[in-house]
């Protein structure tokens, strides 16, 4: 087997970069047409104001020139990096393709001066959540989006102090007497 080349691009091949996502989240995705007809509305509205979008750092997965792989972000205001979109195509899962991916994140994370790299996922996206888990992230909460449903947010702290304050700040209080393990029933 060749080895897997992870590298920085400026642009994704189109379309089979659509046709990579299709693949990569079909069992966690479902059609809606109410949502198409929406997002339809919404092109043609011009007076919906334009986002100001943050430059995206894309890095790709490689076999040869093939793309079997994918995560893309950018940094957010607060020195956060967000990881909006990842992907490995089926046959290539379980070889350690994520991990570089998210190694490489990290790195570029911390070249910028990130304090944390944060991600939201489908709370039925097991396998990601638990590639992240394993690498260090946390849960940091849930949300709703119209579109993808329920969200878990993961947080990585890239530094032992925030990550310490992020830890207190989520233990729940407790008393001397409930916390107490050692006392006799």
């Amino acid at each position: 087997m060749q080895s897997i080349d992870i590298r920085y691009t400026e642009k994704f091949p189109e379309p089979q970069f659509s046709f990579l996502q299709k693949i990569v989240f079909s069992d966690i995705q479902q059609f809606s047409s109410e949502l198409e007809s929406v997002l339809n509305s919404e092109r043609t509205d011009s007076a919906l104001p334009t986002r100001e979008a943050f430059p995206k750092y894309r890095l790709g997965a490689y076999d040869g020139e093939m793309l079997v792989g994918w995560t893309f972000g950018w940094m957010e205001r607060d020195n956060t990096f967000y990881i909006a979109n990842s992907g490995i195509l089926p046959a290539y899962r379980r070889r350690g393709i994520y991990t570089s991916l998210l190694n490489a994140v990290r790195e570029h994370a911390l070249a910028q001066g990130a304090w944390c790299i944060r991600s939201h996922h489908s709370v039925v996206n097991n396998p990601v959540i638990i590639a992240k888990l394993r690498a260090g992230f946390y849960v940091a909460g849930l949300s709703q989006s119209a579109q993808m449903g329920t969200l878990v947010e993961l947080i990585l702290h890239l530094s032992s102090k925030r990550g310490d304050m992020f830890r207190t700040r989520v233990l729940p209080y407790t008393t001397q007497e409930t916390s107490s393990a050692e006392r006799p029933a």
